[in-house]
C-alpha cells in the first residue's frame, strides 16, 4: 500500500494475549451518505486497549484497530450530512452499530444495545490516522479546547454521566474515590467541579510518584495510601466519624469493593464504575442493607454526558493537561503502555503528527 490511501494502525491481530502490532491499512472510505471521514488528532489509551491487549477484554473482533477515545477534523462528509463541514473539529461516541430498535435503543441507552461494535474493539478504531464515523455520533469541539484535550471527551463523559446523573453529587457532598486511574481522577475531577464538599482518594503505593500528584492537581483534597494506613479508619476520621455521602468505586479491586459498605454513612450512595479482573466482587450485603445504600451500577456514558464534559472542558478553571502524561506516535506504544500497565502514567495519548 502506498500513496495518500496508506496508512499505519495500532491492530489487535488475533485472540489470545499479546498479538498487538503497528500494521499498513488502506485509508477509510465513507461508509455511507451520512458518514463523515475524520482525520485523526489525538487518540486516547484506554484500559480496555490494554485489557484486549492481555486478552482480559470479553468483547473484542480482531484484527482490529486499537482505540476509542479520540478528536480529529472532518475532512470529508456525506452527501446527507447536513450539521457538520470539512474543517470542523469533532469529538464522536463510541456506540458504532447500536441496532435502533431495542428497548434500550429506543430509550436512548444505544451504550446498552448488545449489537453495539464500539471503535477499538468492534469495528476499526482511532490508533491510526484516520477513523469512519457516521454524523449521529459527532460532537463539535468548543473553541479553546486543543485537540489532545478534546480527546479526553470518553472518559470525561463516563465520568459525568456515571457521577452527576447516575449517582447524583451535591454540592455538599464528602466524596470517596477508590482507585487513582484516569477514570478515579477524572471522576473525582467532576465530583470537585460540582462543588463537593471534600474530595478523598484511594490508591496503592506504585501510584504515589504519578498519579497521586495529578490527582491532588485535580482537585482531591486527601490521598490515602492503602498500603500504609487503614482506609476505613482514615476517612470516618475525615467525616467526623459519619462516613461519606457517595463513594465512587474506579478500581474493580476486591479488597476496595468489600470497604464501600464501611466507609459509607447511613444513606449514602456507592457509584460502582470499575469493572474486576474476573465477573464476582464480595460486599457486605446485610451491613448496606441497614444502612439502607444506594447503589448504582454503570456502564459507559449518555449523550447528554458528552455535552457536558465538553462545556466543562471550555469553561474548568482546573488544567486538564495534567491528565496527560505521556504525548507518543503509536511506533512508540509499546513503552506507553507499559507505563500504564505500571502505574507510572496517568493517560497516555498518540498524536500522530507528533
Amino acid at each position: 500500500m502506498e500513496g495518500d490511501d496508506a496508512m499505519k494502525g495500532l491492530m489487535k491481530t488475533a485472540k489470545g494475549f499479546g498479538h498487538v502490532e503497528v500494521r499498513e491499512l488502506d485509508k477509510p472510505a465513507l461508509p455511507a451518505d451520512d458518514g463523515v471521514l475524520i482525520k485523526i488528532k489525538a487518540a486516547g489509551i484506554c484500559a480496555t486497549d490494554i485489557h484486549i491487549l492481555r486478552d482480559e477484554f470479553p468483547r473484542y473482533w480482531p484484527p482490529v484497530v486499537l482505540g476509542h477515545e479520540f478528536s480529529g477534523e472532518v475532512e470529508q462528509v456525506g452527501s446527507k450530512v447536513t450539521r457538520y463541514r470539512v474543517g470542523d473539529r469533532v469529538v464522536a461516541e463510541p456506540k458504532n452499530q447500536a441496532c435502533g430498535v431495542c428497548d434500550v435503543c429506543r430509550e436512548g441507552k444505544t451504550q446498552l444495545c448488545i449489537h453495539r461494535r464500539a471503535p477499538g474493539w468492534g469495528v476499526h478504531g482511532a490508533m491510526t490516522d484516520y477513523i469512519a464515523m457516521p454524523e449521529f455520533l459527532l460532537h463539535k469541539i468548543p473553541d479553546g479546547v486543543p485537540y489532545d484535550i478534546a480527546a479526553l471527551c470518553e472518559p470525561l463523559a463516563v465520568a459525568v454521566h456515571e457521577v452527576t446523573e447516575r449517582a447524583g453529587v451535591e454540592c455538599s457532598d464528602i466524596v470517596v474515590v477508590t482507585g487513582a486511574g484516569p477514570i478515579g481522577i477524572l471522576a473525582a475531577f467532576v465530583a470537585k467541579a460540582c462543588g463537593a464538599h471534600k474530595v478523598i482518594m484511594t490508591g496503592m503505593s506504585k501510584s504515589e510518584a504519578v498519579r497521586f500528584p495529578v490527582a491532588l492537581a485535580m482537585g482531591v483534597d486527601v490521598v490515602i495510601n492503602v498500603e500504609k494506613e487503614d482506609p476505613v479508619k482514615r476517612v470516618m476520621e475525615l467525616t467526623d466519624g459519619k462516613g461519606a455521602d457517595l463513594l465512587i468505586e474506579t478500581s474493580g479491586a476486591g479488597p476496595a469493593i468489600m470497604q464501600l459498605v464501611e466507609m459509607a454513612k447511613p444513606c449514602g450512595r456507592i457509584s460502582a464504575i470499575g469493572l474486576c479482573a474476573k465477573d464476582m466482587a464480595s460486599l457486605k450485603w446485610n451491613s448496606a442493607m441497614f444502612k439502607a445504600l444506594d447503589l448504582h451500577f454503570n456502564f459507559s456514558s449518555s449523550y447528554s454526558s458528552w455535552e457536558k464534559a465538553l462545556r466543562l472542558m471550555a469553561s474548568t478553571t482546573f488544567d486538564l493537561s495534567t491528565v496527560i502524561t505521556h504525548r507518543a506516535k503509536i511506533d512508540d506504544w509499546e513503552r506507553v503502555f507499559q507505563d500504564l500497565q505500571d502505574e507510572q502514567g496517568v493517560k497516555g495519548m498518540f498524536l500522530p503528527e507528533g
